[in-house]
């Protein structure tokens, strides 16, 4: 079922990987020099704070 915890929970995972993938690749593009080690720094910290909320996150109900 559809509950307000699944929204916000649903909204925080996207809001974090667009922001993380976004930033990296402005980063990668801007300061250095089309490199791609932003972009996968920026794709682990996107996994390790969703991995890191979820426990706090399944608690909304």
């Amino acid at each position: 079922m559809f509950t307000k915890g699944s929204l916000i929970r649903g909204w925080f995972a996207g809001a974090t990987i667009f922001t993380c993938f976004t930033f990296g690749d402005y980063l990668s593009a801007n300061v250095f020099h089309d490199s791609k080690i932003p972009w996968i720094i920026s794709v682990l910290l996107a996994f390790i704070i969703n991995w890191s909320a979820n426990s706090t996150l399944k608690q909304l109900r």
